[in-house]
């Protein structure tokens, strides 16, 4: 029966369930699209790209490097400082003193 593959099909593709969810597309409208033209269909594409797993995100973290994000960090933390450097400047104004702080 097509609608058991499609069911089939679409557990092996989790993601298409946010764009039902989110109003995108209804399970007729893709189960209609999976019956016209199939799952191999460039439709589908979106949804079978990889998803980021651990190792994926433990390879990405492998290949930063370390001393140029830590650079980074010290210009940013270069930056805050002159501009706090101005705020805490323009706070210091004097204040009038008024009648009762005699």
């Amino acid at each position: 029966m097509e609608i058991d593959d499609f069911k089939a099909f679409v557990r092996t593709i989790p993601s298409v369930k946010d764009d039902v969810v989110s109003g995108r597309y209804t399970w007729q409208q893709l189960y209609e699209f999976y019956v016209l033209y199939g799952e191999n269909d460039k439709m589908w594409d979106p949804y079978k790209k990889p998803q980021m797993d651990l190792s994926g995100i433990l390879d990405i973290v492998k290949n930063v490097d370390l001393n140029a994000l830590s650079k980074s960090f010290d210009g940013i933390q270069k930056i805050l400082d002159l501009v706090s450097g101005f705020v805490v400047k323009d706070d210091q104004k004097p204040q009038q003193k008024q009648w009762y702080d005699d």
